[in-house]
């Protein structure tokens, strides 16, 4: 579909007999549509170096694969559904007309839970915290072991990306942004074989793969949502790795007490942090995360000054974890 079709889905589609009147939220790779009971995610017709989305048959297989790994820790995602063109309008979930592609069906929850929101808001508890904490704890245990190795040169290659012109960073950075490359490498040949070690040792596991603060809800429980689908090898991390993405964004927002808070709350439920040199790997995953963040942000930042700034932020977080190791 494209992006006018989008439009006119968004507004004037139908969905179980009701015009779906929704709002459309857009990232770099899907359309979101939030309606009044429930949320429509639509994959782009794109092909990305990391994603292809380009053909009807694979937005299909990616669907049923959302759905599927986002059931192992949350209950809001429904089905796959079959958008159609029939007399004369788009319908979700349509059993007569021409089919032109998919969405993912969720319940809608209250956008004022999204944890990014509460944290921009100066709201949040401890308590929400720690049970966050727990619920992510209890998902990587439950995960199994895979049998992979750690690659230097993949490692290396994920944090140099940076240097992508691709991913508007302001002018003027070019030379923080080849330290920070130099740094990388070097931390990554002395800590290789620590690295290597934590692979061996099972704590490498096909998770979430984007846990920050913008995919959960902090509602009493807490609700994760929107891991990554459409690559293994992404998911499959060190644990340690995917708890830095919510305890470097928490620091983002100002919190590093409560980033303290959910360390500690999952470490005494999943102790993957033993050693110094563990302290030290757990810094460069959170300099790593944020090297992400802002890379993500550079590539949806054209024109919207609201990211260009998250961006940045990012980017002096990243700085400010190299500073400290």
């Amino acid at each position: 579909m494209k992006a006018e079709d989008i439009q006119v889905l968004a507004k004037d589609g139908w969905y179980r007999g009701r015009r779906i009147d929704g709002q459309l939220v857009e990232t770099h790779i899907s359309w979101v549509i939030i309606g009044h009971k429930w949320v429509y995610k639509i994959k782009k017709p794109i092909k990305l170096s990391f994603l292809d989305y380009t053909s009807l048959a694979a937005r299909a297989l990616y669907c049923d694969e959302e759905i599927q790994l986002n059931s192992r820790f949350s209950s809001i995602y429904i089905r796959s559904c079959p958008i159609t063109w029939f007399d004369g309008k788009w319908v979700m979930d349509g059993k007569r007309g021409v089919l032109h592609d998919y969405a993912v069906l969720m319940k809608r929850l209250p956008e004022t839970f999204r944890m990014d929101k509460v944290l921009r808001d100066g709201g949040g508890e401890a308590t929400l915290i720690r049970k966050l904490a727990k619920k992510v704890a209890l998902f990587h245990r439950r995960q199994p072991e895979e049998d992979v190795s750690f690659r230097l040169d993949e490692a290396r290659d994920l944090f140099n990306d940076i240097l992508n012109p691709g991913y508007k960073h302001t002018s003027g950075q070019q030379k923080f942004l080849q330290q920070a490359v130099a740094w990388s490498d070097a931390f990554l040949r002395k800590h290789q074989q620590r690295l290597a070690e934590r692979v061996r040792l099972g704590w490498v596991r096909d998770l979430h793969g984007d846990l920050h603060t913008g995919n959960v809800f902090l509602t009493d429980p807490p609700v994760i949502f929107d891991c990554i689908e459409f690559s293994k090898s992404i998911r499959t991390i060190d644990m340690l790795y995917e708890v830095a993405f919510i305890c470097m964004d928490l620091e983002r927002y100002g919190r590093a007490d409560w980033s303290a808070v959910f360390l500690q709350t999952y470490l005494s439920g999943n102790p993957v942090l033993n050693t110094d040199e563990d302290e030290d790997i757990f810094r460069y995953y959170k300099s790593l995360r944020a090297n992400i963040r802002a890379k993500v942000l550079g590539l949806a930042s054209s024109g919207d000054g609201e990211k260009k700034a998250d961006q940045q932020a990012y980017l002096r977080l990243m700085e400010f974890y190299m500073q400290q190791g």
